[in-house]
């Protein structure tokens, strides 16, 4: 079978991560492979096709004609719903109606908390086609049933976890923590909060930050955390791979723990890359994506502050709330808004992590929480932990691959999901996180060149 995988681009990443997986396996199994983005090629990409209408951006339209030239027996088109280039949808109805067999892969949602995003696509009523020929596949359990809640026939929507092939490393012995956060410093991985965990942890410990934020956001809000975090002189280092792609590997040799504070994930790489590499995991708890793999780490599931202790919050809180809704095209009424804020405020306690970032800073300033070193000093004692990692394996990935490509129908007519189903699972007063609401940018916010 001749295959064709699309993508935005090809920039390091968790998604560029799972391509390059994916075309390795689709390849061992006899399958001729093209990868088709906006670049760079690597190596392992060839041979590939560069398309820069493909990346994020509006500007100009995708030539879907030519990707159809390639003839290819199936796409495999990653996050195309996810608003980064408004152009997808219409290159999507070209090739469904071309009778070209589609697996539409979904790691993110537009609808969960991207309100940037969904600005590109807001009104679009074809973002969501159906047909024998277009399948949908997921990597974690909780979209699987967004998808099938929406209208996604059940015999069309496929549960696909990533593949997890960590690079190998050497067993090293470091004398004092080091807490290694192996991710982009974008918004929604919370850096906040490991500053935070910085200013509770024992003396000697350190931690690092992989790389700043990509080109999907402005570099702005992990740049604030660079500057605060050196001015309180916290034990971080940030951007720390950027200029030495070899370090990945070193920092992965010497980090005694991997540590996340993220506040949302599409799938649980950060929890399933500590266990393949016999690292032990500390941080925060997603349940809602580790409810595939519970035990994996020494996590907490809130950090809880004092609502005595955050005047002016209430006033964010419904501005931003209200903004949220507004981004979605929703409105909330005086009511509404009374009980929304009763319900987030309830026991008088807030989640650190569902702060804003000024109120995140004041909190590390000026409200220490003994609790919270107490905890981390027992995490850092813990070993890592012995888990069933085989669900998690190439081999296991091959198979349901495999299963999914075969189990794309004949071509039939073309129809669409309406996109309201998937906004209503999403967007409730309940389900609003600071962190995934509207930024805010300076006058001048840094570039990410």
């Amino acid at each position: 079978m001749n295959i064709l995988i699309i993508h935005y681009h090809l920039r390091a990443g968790g998604v560029t991560r799972v391509i390059e997986s994916q075309a390795k396996i689709l390849r061992e199994q006899g399958h001729e492979v093209q990868i088709a983005s906006s670049g760079p090629l690597e190596e392992w990409a060839k041979p590939g096709l560069i398309v820069p209408e493909l990346d994020y951006g509006t500007e100009g339209t995708i030539p879907a004609e030519r990707l159809l030239e390639l003839k290819s027996d199936l796409w495999i088109i990653h996050n195309p719903t996810l608003g980064l280039n408004a152009n997808y949808p219409k290159m999507i109805e070209i090739a469904a109606l071309a009778e070209v067999p589609i697996l539409m892969q979904i790691h993110d949602f537009v609808e969960d908390g991207r309100p940037e995003n969904y600005q590109l696509v807001i009104g679009n009523k074809r973002l969501y086609p159906t047909a024998r020929h277009v399948h949908y596949a997921t990597i974690n359990r909780r979209d699987l049933e967004v998808l099938k809640t929406a209208g996604v026939p059940a015999s069309r929507v496929h549960f696909l976890p990533n593949a997890v092939n960590p690079p190998e490393i050497k067993k090293r012995i470091s004398e004092n923590p080091f807490l290694f956060y192996p991710v982009r410093g974008i918004r929604r991985k919370n850096l906040g909060e490991l500053c935070l965990l910085a200013a509770h942890a024992p003396p000697k410990t350190r931690f690092a930050v992989a790389l700043r934020s990509g080109p999907e956001e402005p570099a702005f809000i992990h740049d604030d955390w660079v500057s605060f975090a050196e001015k309180e002189q916290l034990p971080i280092d940030f951007n720390v791979v950027s200029n030495h792609p070899d370090s990945f590997i070193d920092l992965l040799e010497k980090a005694t723990h991997l540590v996340t504070t993220s506040i949302s994930e599409g799938f649980g790489l950060t929890f399933l890359d500590p266990a393949f590499l016999n690292k032990p995991l500390i941080g925060r708890d997603l349940p809602q994506i580790t409810c595939d793999f519970v035990g994996y780490g020494t996590l907490y599931k809130s950090i809880p502050v004092s609502l005595d202790t955050l005047p002016g919050l209430e006033k964010e809180y419904r501005e931003k709330l209200s903004q949220t809704m507004l981004d979605y095209g929703r409105t909330l009424n005086v009511a509404e808004l009374d009980y929304a804020w009763s319900q987030f405020s309830a026991g008088g306690k807030i989640d650190f992590g569902n702060l804003p970032e000024e109120f995140q800073r004041k909190v590390i300033l000026d409200n220490p929480l003994p609790e919270l070193s107490a905890w981390l000093e027992r995490a850092l004692r813990k070993k890592a932990k012995e888990v069933d990692i085989s669900p998690w394996t190439l081999k296991s990935y091959s198979k349901n691959l495999d299963k999914i490509v075969n189990a794309i129908g004949a071509p039939s007519d073309l129809g669409w999901i309406s996109p309201e189903r998937i906004l209503t699972q999403f967007l409730a007063p309940e389900k609003f996180h600071f962190l995934r609401s509207r930024l805010n940018p300076p006058d001048t916010p840094p570039t990410n060149d």
